[in-house]
């Protein structure tokens, strides 16, 4: 299990416990909340001060962390024959400056590999062209869509856990 899993299942635990605590954990909850803010603000600078030496690594053609299977996808036309053509596809929106999306980036990759055989695994990045995340109404990244048979089944928005994703994808 690698870090980011560890850390977005650790966050994910936090916030389930203080959407279904009762009121009376209040002061625990506001605790909880609190962590939550302070991972996502470093989770997010993380992000930013990365953000330049990525796209010096777009540049220079040696981007690796989306390597496997996944496909990156830059138009809604690419995206429309990729859901014709495979039977199960999920779609990862998602941007380099976001904290969360690069949480996930290793944990997809393990998935889209695992799991290659079942789902056809397409990243998009959402701060290159904001016409593909605007067609599906993404609000929040990373934001992730299942298509079974070119139509939307499931969706979720927020990091997720490699269990997680294999509860949305696979066990459907």
């Amino acid at each position: 299990m690698n870090l980011g899993n560890q850390v977005t299942e650790r966050l994910n635990a936090i916030e389930t416990f203080n959407e279904q605590a009762p009121f009376y954990y209040l002061p625990i909850k506001l605790l909880g909340w609190i962590i939550l803010i302070i991972a996502l603000i470093l989770t997010n600078l993380i992000a930013i001060v990365n953000w330049p030496f990525s796209v010096l690594k777009r540049q220079n053609g040696t981007l690796d962390y989306i390597a496997g299977t996944t496909i990156n996808v830059t138009s809604l036309d690419e995206l429309k024959i990729i859901t014709k053509q495979h039977p199960r596809v999920l779609i990862d929106f998602w941007a380099q400056w976001c904290g969360p999306c690069l949480l996930m980036n290793k944990t997809l990759a393990s998935f889209a590999k695992e799991y290659a055989d079942q789902v056809t695994v397409v990243k998009i990045d959402a701060s290159l062209d904001t016409t593909v995340s605007k067609h599906f109404n993404v609000r929040g990244l990373p934001t992730i869509i299942l298509f079974e048979n070119n139509t939307e089944i499931n969706r979720k928005a927020g990091a997720l856990t490699k269990k997680q994703l294999i509860d949305l994808a696979i066990n459907n």
